[in-house]
């Protein structure tokens, strides 16, 4: 009997961003280290829920997750399943899920769609929270213009920080040169100064004392994220 080839990680976000924005949350790939950040907003404020996307149970997998909870509200493990039944392999472990206080998705792909089951939501325990770490999550969720980078994904993201940074090389493609001041006064980020002395794409060149123009490598990067820049120059657009 042949056996079907392990999911990727990324086939399991599209169903899982779905699910979780039909429950209304504000959902974010690759955020913060978070393979899935889920927000909303409730009475008490912001609810922060991380899924981690994994092919396989396994004991790294456990581990990792136990240690989003320092951050997150709850955290869910999101596991692939092949048809309708349940898979035999991950009955043993549903006790300890639940002693973790962990929850557990599984995305299931059947033969016409695709379906995401909550077998397990998470506990209510009193975790203490890392609020610093809480915190810059829930920045990074909210700098976000859209969601650019698929959970899951192995490489490049497109943090808020890279969006800021892409902002700065589209006016400076348009006026050719600025300085920080009149960067933040066209619409860039309230740090532009500090972006753009650090440089840290090198997609920058100062052409004098506090004036800045777009670098070769810039050019590139405007290629490279063309998607992102369009909607950074659709949203400019509207304002």
């Amino acid at each position: 009997m042949q056996t079907k080839p392990p999911r990727k990680e990324t086939a399991l976000y599209p169903p899982v961003k779905a699910y979780l924005e039909e429950l209304g949350y504000t959902v974010r790939g690759e955020a913060a280290g978070l393979d899935v950040a889920a927000v909303i907003k409730n009475g008490a404020g912001e609810e922060l829920i991380a899924v981690e996307l994994k092919n396989t149970l396994s004991i790294k997998l456990l581990a990792q997750a136990v240690e989003r909870q320092d951050s997150a509200d709850g955290v869910y493990l999101a596991l692939p399943a092949e048809g309708s039944s349940f898979p035999q392999k991950l009955r043993p472990y549903l006790k300890l899920i639940r002693r973790l206080g962990l929850g557990l998705l599984l995305v299931r792909f059947m033969s016409r769609r695709i379906r995401v089951d909550p077998v397990i939501h998470p506990g209510k325990g009193s975790i203490r929270r890392n609020k610093r770490r809480r915190a810059a999550i829930l920045r990074e969720v909210r700098g976000r213009s859209g969601d650019h980078t698929p959970g899951g994904t192995r490489g490049k993201v497109v943090t808020a920080y890279r969006e800021e940074a892409l902002l700065i090389a589209v006016l400076l493609k348009k006026h050719e040169e600025l300085s920080p001041a009149a960067c933040i006064k066209l619409g860039g980020p309230q740090k532009a100064g500090r972006m753009l002395q650090d440089n840290h794409y090198n997609w920058f060149q100062r052409v004098r004392h506090g004036v800045y123009s777009l670098s070769g490598e810039g050019e590139t990067g405007l290629k490279e994220y063309a998607a992102v820049v369009r909607l950074i120059r659709k949203n400019a657009h509207h304002e």
